[in-house]
């Protein structure tokens, strides 16, 4: 019993229809898209986070460091206060080892004797009070307690930060 072997019998042979690899390219783009867009947003949500987080803590060192000196402003006998310092967004003052110190705000850097001190701050205030807390006063010798506010920003989200001192020497 001899077959003959006809061209017209095709053997058939393991593997994947074209069709078949069209559709698993086509599933497996759909998924490599969605978690594209995941990983996507987690980036921007980590950058963004950052951000906030080096903002955040540039206002408070900053903060820190203002009111860790404004503590040591000299008595108040002498002109110690810049008395056009108070209600502006510059402050100047000697402290008690007869030094000056500058702070001004000409763009978004808080800048201490012109050095930078903190970016991203968009306000800042020196308030000077009196003895009540209450009242504003421009007379040197009448400042009991000094204000400092400050606001930094990002693209996303500010923060305003606030702290009230009073001079070691008042």
């Amino acid at each position: 019993m001899y077959r003959a072997r006809t061209r017209l019998s095709i053997s058939r042979q393991p593997g994947f229809t074209l069709v078949e690899l069209i559709v698993v390219m086509v599933v497996l783009g759909i998924i490599a898209s969605m978690g594209a867009i995941v990983v996507h947003d987690g980036m921007l949500g980590y950058l963004r986070g950052r951000e906030i987080t080096s903002a955040d803590w540039q206002g408070r060192l900053a903060l820190e460091r203002i009111t860790r000196e404004l503590r040591d402003v000299a008595a108040p006998g002498s002109v110690s206060i810049d008395p056009s310092s108070c209600g502006s967004s510059g402050f100047s003052f000697v402290n008690i080892t007869a030094n000056q110190i500058i702070y001004t705000l000409p763009s978004s850097t808080l800048l201490r004797n012109a050095q930078p001190l903190a970016d991203n701050v968009t306000g800042l205030r020196f308030y000077c009070l009196q003895g009540d807390g209450q009242t504003y006063t421009t007379t040197p010798s009448a400042v009991y307690y000094v204000t400092v506010s400050m606001i930094v920003s990002t693209a996303n989200t500010s923060a305003t930060y606030r702290s009230t001192v009073k001079p070691r020497s008042f």
